[in-house]
């Protein structure tokens, strides 16, 4: 069945000497996961940098439900941001978004509010004119109040945010709640206190929260973008 979508594009790999498999979220048909042949090629009407993590596209489709690889006729990107502050800075934090995104997300499940939701956010990242230092931590959180797992906010005076439990306590359980730091921290961001989180702090809240995801059965261990995100700043 062919059809015409809004699409982003989020991972890719090689395959043969010339070809790619990519995972793209369309917002026709959700998470598509296509073969494009050729496209290494120095001939290919399709350039490699479409499937960039982020890019916002346009493509043209074909579906067969029977197939595990689908194929696309016509792909163009929507806005390239050509003119960006902060473009490799911008990009890891692309990156990342992209590949917690194409873990978190069911092939073949329309979710326009997800779609709406990433689509915006990266026209939110490029637009911007300075670095957000909190910009993953904040997407990782937006991202679990459409999962259904966003931090509750009662009780958020008490001291140890339990991962578990998606709540703060008062009591510390080793290997279940963070510890005082990191949940002062988490608490900063949730109530959107600018608060200056320190390089280290960002970076163990970071794991805190995919440690997070984890307990609510969404497992990002194998994403290895985070390790240069806790980098940044």
């Amino acid at each position: 069945m062919k059809y015409k979508s809004r699409a982003i594009s989020l991972t890719y790999i090689k395959h043969g000497n010339t070809s790619i498999i990519s995972k793209i979220f369309t917002e026709e048909k959700g998470l598509q996961t296509f073969i494009i042949k050729g496209v290494r090629s120095k001939n290919s009407k399709k350039k490699l940098s479409h499937f960039e993590p982020l890019k916002l596209l346009n493509l043209d489709g074909v579906f067969n439900k029977k197939k595990s690889l689908q194929n696309l006729s016509e792909i163009t990107i929507v806005n390239n941001f050509d003119i960006i502050t902060n473009k490799i800075y911008k990009d890891l934090i692309a990156f990342f978004i992209a590949e917690v995104s194409a873990k978190v997300l069911q092939e073949n499940d329309q979710n326009r509010i997800l779609f709406t939701f990433i689509w915006n956010t990266t026209i939110k990242l490029y637009a911007s004119e300075k670095n957000h230092p909190n910009f993953a931590l904040n997407y990782l959180l937006d991202l679990s109040k459409l999962l259904g797992f966003y931090p509750s906010l009662f009780e958020l005076k008490k001291p140890f945010f339990n991962l578990e439990r998606g709540g703060f306590s008062n009591k510390h359980i080793v290997g279940i709640c963070l510890n005082q730091q990191d949940s002062n921290y988490l608490r900063d961001v949730l109530e959107n206190i600018n608060s200056s989180i320190p390089k280290e702090g960002r970076s163990a809240l970071l794991k805190g929260i995919i440690r997070y995801y984890k307990m609510h059965y969404y497992n990002l261990d194998a994403i290895t973008s985070h390790l240069i995100i806790e980098k940044l700043n």
